[in-house]
């Protein structure tokens, strides 16, 4: 079994500066959501049925925005790599439960979830919270990103896991958006701390999820590098087979 790696992936507090500063552009959108949601409702002539339907509205965009701060300080922990417990894990059985978790947001853009999991995959071994963290935020940016940037008015996600060599399993999200390179994702890394925007390639309300993630993965094993899978491009990361028997 390969080494578990000992830091985080987060440089320091300038690294850490740089995610902040795109978090809190980014839980600006579901607050503004709100905001206006909350406003509608309380004209007088608001009907109780349309106040329901905003109100779920209003509830998906809170659930996104505790999910991104729940993720944050996850990668604010991984700096203790004592306080993380890495233990054998059903891949597929993490990216099912995300895209559970994730329809009615999909739903709510449009997008139609899929997941990809390639038979008996064997258990791998991770910390189960940053690895669920991290495909939930990946998943909801991209998710965001797509109808963002592209005129469409139905789009796809792919949520996808496969062997990949004798010794790791690629599991990442895949869609249509496009611009996010190896090399994109080397500039971010780079900008970090120094550009308030270090993902000019993703639409705003999406690029902290997509550096959250990669922060997360980076502090488990491999951070996030780009691949295509079935005609859509997307960000994978790689974590090695469990050589323990037991299922989490």
């Amino acid at each position: 079994m390969r080494k578990k790696q000992t830091k985080s992936g987060v440089e320091g507090s300038s690294q850490l500066y740089g995610l902040l500063a795109a978090l809190s552009d980014d839980l600006a959108l579901p607050l503004l959501q709100i905001k206006s949601v909350l406003e509608l409702i309380s004209s007088d002539n608001f009907s109780k049925v349309s106040a329901l339907a905003h109100a779920q509205t209003m509830l998906l965009s809170a659930d996104n925005g505790l999910q991104l701060i729940e993720a944050y300080r996850l990668v604010l922990k991984a700096a203790d790599p004592d306080s993380r417990q890495f233990e054998p894990v059903a891949i597929g059985a993490v990216l099912q439960a995300v895209a559970h978790e994730l329809s009615p947001y999909a739903k709510k853009y449009n997008t139609a979830l899929e997941v990809d999991i390639q038979r008996s995959l064997t258990p791998v071994l991770v910390h189960q919270p940053s690895l669920v963290a991290a495909i939930q935020v990946l998943s909801s940016s991209i998710i965001r990103a797509q109808a963002a940037t592209s005129q469409q008015k139905n789009y796809r996600l792919l949520l996808a896991a496969h062997r990949v060599g004798g010794s790791d399993v690629s599991a990442g999200v895949f869609s249509s958006v496009q611009g996010l390179s190896d090399r994109t994702l080397r500039t971010a890394r780079a900008l970090m701390g120094r550009a308030r925007q270090p993902l000019p390639s993703v639409p705003a309300g999406a690029a902290s999820g997509v550096l959250i993630a990669d922060m997360l993965c980076t502090a488990m094993w491999q951070p996030l590098r780009a691949a295509a899978h079935g005609g859509l491009h997307g960000l994978v990361t790689a974590v090695p087979i469990s050589k323990q028997l037991q299922f989490v």
